[in-house]
């Protein structure tokens, strides 16, 4: 890109050098002569060696020529200038993807999640537009020596003039640029901001709307964006002063330096003119550089956040393990286990248990137990602050949690449903072999699907809208079970699965679960009993301990505040 630039001024100075040959031919004069055109005198004496007259028609096509030559340059440097943009976008696309895909899920709780997608989308654009505007100042300003250069060349008096005065009034438009990148940062912040409001608003726009009060969120997303308003009016305002000042001042500069050169210094008006040409090249080219390092310190904010949110990511990365898992063979032990989010947070204390393969476990208790934290240590989502927790008695810290994970099914409350077709939902997006469809005919079987998706016109490649809007609770479940066994997994997790359903769909999907007891590893967090009567194991939990196990009948004898429970709920 530099040597590129270099070479596009280069060629447009030689084709304006050809001004000045014209002009002496204009006053009448019957021989171009190098005098008067300073250091530059040298292209006439070049052209004349090669044994070519100089005449308004050779003048005029060796200037045509460098200008052509300019244009295929142009053109080969604006194509380079694309590609570059493309892969420098395309790259960190990629790298926050991956950086991402490796984020703690543990620090993910904690994390601002407007910020995250302003990040990955938002800012992701502001800064592939900061680049384009570094780029296009980087090359505005080479443009501008080298047309400063060949000033020099021209008039060194009548230059360095010129660059004193210019470099005065850029003092002035130093003060603009700081306060636009000031702007910059605030504008990040409020963009962050705004992006967790409105991801707020659209998630729970169901309760705002049934309780009355979106118009009251409303109002809190309204005032997000004058704040993003304002940060961007500041921004435009700071950008039309620089704009509508700087040829003025620029011109002020030129002005006085002519006068000086004239009245003073005694040069020559043929000179001027042709150093007014290489000028009004610099100066637009200096314009051009002002505007894009304004637009590019307008978005730095941006390019900023980019830096600091990778680093965050790189901080907070999973430490992965170098031993693999393809299947789960034995058992799950979890010796002496601590967990908290920081260390006044003693989530889980001291807790141990071990899980055989294929075997049904329950975890009840009160809210606050450690139930769902301690089903989401077993399934790699957590790593514990103290003890130590083994699959086949690899322990996390060796463990590659990727093939682990790979293992697992997980079925929430609040179903996770595509925004896709029921194929796509059920098969993750596999290629529709002859053997895919089989298994997604089988998981379909297997999760009582199968009648419903006959019953649609487009069947399986029915799009299900949002978050699986055109489906009841029923359905949304048994496409998350339907998924989970596509999968080939050895171990499910069911986090309060049902509890959201009536008691009739309850039912249907708790007799599709009992259908596959044996085959899989069931792990299942519930409020409702009904649904872990007939789990192998259940492990009562308070304030982050067991403090009763057995199976349902055996727990009902000896813990009196499970029967309690079992009591209040009428089973």
């Amino acid at each position: 890109m530099l040597f590129l630039s270099i070479l596009i001024g280069m060629l447009d100075g030689l084709g304006l050098t050809m001004f000045l040959p014209l002009l002496q031919m204009a006053d009448g004069s019957s021989q171009v002569s190098s005098e008067g055109m300073g250091s530059m005198g040298f292209v006439v004496e070049g052209i004349e060696s090669l044994g070519i007259v100089l005449n308004i028609r050779t003048a005029l096509l060796f200037m045509f020529g460098f200008f052509t030559l300019k244009g295929i340059i142009y053109y080969a440097s604006l194509k380079f200038n694309v590609r570059i943009l493309q892969f420098f976008v395309s790259s960190m696309r990629i790298k926050l993807t991956d950086l991402f895909t490796r984020y703690s899920f543990q620090q993910f709780v904690s994390s601002d999640v407007g910020r995250i997608q302003n990040s990955m989308t938002g800012e992701v654009a502001r800064v592939s537009n900061a680049y384009k505007n570094f780029a296009d100042s980087v090359q505005n300003l080479i443009m501008v020596m080298v047309y400063l250069s060949f000033v020099f060349l021209v008039d060194w008096k009548f230059a360095l003039l010129v660059s004193v005065g210019g470099g005065l009034s850029n003092l002035f438009f130093s003060r603009l640029f700081k306060k636009t990148k000031e702007q910059s940062a605030e504008l990040t912040k409020n963009n962050s901001k705004f992006q967790g409001v409105i991801i707020q608003y659209i998630a729970n726009f169901k309760y705002l709307k049934a309780t009355g009060f979106v118009r009251t969120y409303a109002h809190r997303l309204k005032d997000q964006i004058r704040e993003v308003e304002k940060n961007n009016t500041q921004i435009g305002i700071l950008h039309s002063k620089i704009t509508a000042l700087r040829e003025p001042i620029l011109i002020g500069v030129v002005c006085i330096v002519i006068l000086i050169q004239v009245e003073f210094l005694g040069g020559q008006l043929a000179s001027i003119m042709i150093s007014l040409l290489f000028f009004y090249r610099a100066l637009s080219g200096l314009m051009i550089f002002q505007a894009s390092y304004n637009n590019y310190l307008s978005v730095s904010g941006s390019l900023d956040n980019i830096v600091k949110f990778e680093n965050e990511l790189k901080e907070s990365a999973e430490l992965e393990g170098k031993r693999e898992i393809h299947q789960f063979k034995n058992h799950i032990v979890a010796d002496k286990v601590d967990f908290g989010y920081d260390q006044a947070d003693g989530i889980l204390k001291g807790l141990s248990l071990k899980i055989h393969k294929n075997k049904t476990i329950a975890f009840v208790g009160e809210s606050g137990s450690g139930k769902t934290t301690l089903v989401n240590l077993l399934g790699g989502l957590l790593r514990p602050s103290n003890g130590e927790v083994y699959i086949d008695d690899i322990p996390f810290k060796e463990l590659n949690m990727h093939s682990y994970q790979s293992r697992i099914g997980y079925i929430t409350q609040e179903p996770v449903v595509f925004n896709d077709t029921i194929y796509n939902n059920v098969t993750l997006w596999a290629e529709t072999t002859e053997e895919n469809i089989q298994r997604y005919e089988e998981a379909l079987n297997q999760a009582s699907l199968i009648e419903f998706i006959n019953t649609l016109p487009k069947e399986g490649e029915t799009l299900l809208g949002n978050n699986g809007i055109n489906l009841s609770g029923g359905q949304k479940q048994r496409i998350s079970i339907a998924r989970e066994l596509f999968k080939d997994i050895d171990i499910l997790i069911l986090d309060e699965a049902t509890s959201a359903l009536d008691s009739e769909t309850e039912m249907e999907i708790q007799t599709n679960i009992d259908q596959i007891k044996g085959d899989y590893t069931i792990l299942i967090i519930a409020h409702r009993l009904s649904t872990i009567k007939n789990a192998d194991k259940v492990y009562m939990m308070d304030k982050g301990k067991i403090v009763g196990q057995g199976n349902f009948k055996e727990l009902v004898k000896s813990s009196d505040r499970f029967k309690r429970m079992v009591e209040l709920q009428e089973l």
